[in-house]
């Protein structure tokens, strides 16, 4: 029986091909706006990630001092909270502290020959590197801990301070002058996208061992400091850690959040998540909007073939067939309609995918010569699902309404249908 009903709505199908055709072309291109909406969503979030991600590894926040805005402990609110050194290494010895390092930071002039430019000069540890995703260029090399430790005079420069000093020259090996204290080039950084940034970018600074800052500026207390969290699902537990340390050494309230202004890469996940979700949402319901109109004319396709066979469905009814046979063959009718049509639109958001990525986005902004931040649209196998489930229900509301209205027809009533 079950052949037999597959056979029906087969033949059903081939008969009526032109307007099976033109049904299955509106689910087709319902499936393509799904899949490409949804791959640019992806692409979007992917090409923002890749724009914060420069600037912090992954549970890696960035602790500005400021003042309290709360009593606590007789004191008054409104003192200013200063952060020494000595305290940026206590707080390397919290347990859910991985890295840390403090950051000294003056504006100063650099001279190299009759060459002189004025830059953000930064003193910081060597661990600073890996987490604000320092990467030295070949033949170079960020601080090292031998230079925090031995007081160093050397210097990791940022690659628009390379340009402007030396032009196509090779910088490593070189000495230059800031505020007329000799520092020796080790390193010069790589270009890097970087969406997020404090001050100013990194690639127009320059970095030296923050032990080594004392010839250059007073270091009594720390600009601010970084530090990462054991992994990233720990950040906001260890922030409340390094607060809650401060708080009590300085005697202020832990839940004071202006005596320590705090950003990082949750705060960055956060934004992002927020700005995807939404855009996610709306491209979403464009998407699926296509697709039920693309479903609603299979169901008006579908109906106007109920009424068209109306006769041969009360011969078949006065004959014995059952009502789920009938249901079963329209119902087929419409899901068969319906695959075939989403296996089309697939098919063809492969190849649109292809035609339209990349998109640019922030390359130009960021001045990314790699395109990491541009988006990129790819059809993954979870947007494939995603789509193909919306599909199935779109086909089965389409097929289900006729193939109910063609099992409740009265044989008696539809042998007299002209």
């Amino acid at each position: 029986m079950l052949r037999e009903v597959v056979r029906e709505a087969l033949y059903s199908l081939y008969h009526h091909r032109f307007r099976v055709g033109l049904s299955m072309m509106g689910i087709s291109w319902g499936i393509i706006s799904v899949v490409t909406l949804l791959s640019y969503g992806n692409g979007f979030a992917a090409a923002l990630q890749a724009g914060f991600h420069g600037a912090f590894s992954d549970g890696v926040s960035v602790v500005f001092p400021g003042q309290t805005s709360l009593q606590a402990g007789g004191e008054r609110a409104g003192r200013r909270v200063r952060v020494k050194p000595s305290d940026v290494l206590d707080l390397a010895e919290l347990p859910l502290v991985k890295n840390i390092s403090p950051e000294y930071m003056e504006e100063a002039p650099i001279v190299l020959g009759n060459k002189q430019s004025s830059h953000l000069v930064r003193g910081v540890a060597a661990s600073y590197g890996e987490m604000r995703s320092e990467k030295p260029a070949p033949g170079g090399r960020f601080l090292e801990d031998e230079d925090i430790r031995l007081r160093r005079r050397v210097v990791f420069i940022g690659s628009e301070v390379q340009r402007t000093l030396f032009g196509a020259r090779p910088a490593v090996g070189e000495t230059i002058r800031v505020k007329g204290v000799p520092f020796e080039i080790v390193g010069v950084g790589l270009e890097k996208v970087q969406m997020s940034n404090y001050n100013r970018p990194d690639k127009y600074s320059v970095f030296v061992p923050w032990t080594t800052m004392g010839v250059l500026a007073n270091t009594e207390y720390v600009s601010n400091f970084v530090f990462q969290a054991l992994s990233p699902a720990q950040e906001g537990r260890a922030i409340r850690q390094v607060r809650g340390f401060l708080a009590d050494r300085y005697r202020y309230n832990a839940a004071d959040e202006r005596a320590l202004n705090t950003f990082g890469s949750m705060q960055m996940q956060e934004i992002v998540g927020g700005i995807v979700t939404g855009l996610k949402l709306v491209l979403t319901f464009i998407g699926v909007l296509t697709l039920a109109i693309g479903g609603v004319g299979i169901m008006n396709v579908m109906f106007v073939n109920v009424q068209e066979r109306t006769r041969e469905i009360g011969v078949r009814k006065a004959l014995g067939a059952p009502r789920r046979q009938i249901l079963l063959q329209f119902l087929l009718e419409g899901i068969v309609t319906t695959v075939m049509g989403g296996a089309i639109g697939i098919a063809g958001s492969y190849v649109l995918v292809w035609l339209l990525s990349p998109r640019p986005f922030l390359a130009e902004l960021l001045d990314d010569t790699s395109g990491v931040s541009d988006i990129h649209l790819v059809v993954t196998p979870g947007l494939v699902m995603i789509s193909a489930s919306i599909l199935m229900f779109v086909g089965l509301v389409a097929g289900l309404l006729p193939a109910l209205r063609a099992s409740r027809l009265d044989p008696i009533e539809a042998l007299r249908y002209e």
